[in-house]
């Protein structure tokens, strides 16, 4: 705390003066200079109060929804879903404890849903987003016979090529 005569830190108990109407916080010094006004209470010192409940430590995910990819087909799922049930985007952002403009973004496709959210959608919406790894279709990459013994990055890589480009 400083002082608002002269700027100093106040060292000790503040005091209060009162300097052409206007009741200030200052030093000891200063306040021998002005009018004294009772000085600051001596607060009790408040007694720590322990806490009554303890906040269980966030737990990671289960091991299933760990394991779990999203589907890759979910921005439509999430819209066909919501329109079935009779949902707007207000609706079910409401449900969801979400932002009308994430679940905006997950129907079209620009933002992926959080595990959180994932799980939320599937519940409200009574569909499956969440599929095991174990389930999930991905193609194998195609093996071409090759001149060296080593792996190559192009037999490990999936290549997707834009449609109806000139290249």
């Amino acid at each position: 705390m400083f002082c608002e005569i002269c700027g100093r830190e106040i060292v000790g108990k503040p005091a209060r003066s009162l300097v052409e109407g206007a009741r200030l916080v200052v030093c000891q010094q200063c306040s021998s200079l002005r009018t004294r006004l009772p000085s600051f209470p001596d607060r009790p010192a408040r007694p720590v109060i322990a806490p009554t409940h303890t906040h269980a430590p966030i737990e990671k995910l289960p091991k299933a929804v760990e394991e779990s990819d999203l589907i890759e087909e979910y921005p439509t799922a999430v819209k066909e879903a919501r329109a079935k049930l009779g949902l707007s985007q207000q609706d079910l952002a409401f449900k969801a404890k979400e932002k009308v403009t994430v679940i905006q973004k997950i129907e079209i496709g620009k933002m992926l849903p959080t595990m959180r959210l994932a799980k939320e959608l599937e519940h409200i919406l009574r569909i499956r987003l969440l599929v095991p790894r174990d389930e999930l279709d991905i193609p194998a990459p195609p093996r071409r016979p090759s001149h060296s013994p080593g792996v190559t990055l192009g037999d490990v890589a999936v290549v997707r090529h834009k449609e109806g480009s000139d290249e």
